[in-house]
């Protein structure tokens, strides 16, 4: 598997870390794999000529 790593703000960060119980690792592939399949499925609507 590929490691992604970003910078956030330091408050953010904070804000990140009251929320332990959330395994924002797996939260954010989640959030990757849905946006990608928005993507996809807006390049298919342009091909058709549907939007």
């Amino acid at each position: 598997m590929a490691t992604f790593t970003i910078s956030i703000p330091k408050d953010l960060k904070k804000k990140i870390d009251e929320h332990s119980e959330i395994n924002w690792a797996e939260y954010l592939k989640q959030r990757f794999k849905l946006r990608i399949k928005e993507l996809q499925k807006f390049e298919e609507l342009k091909q058709c000529g549907k939007i």
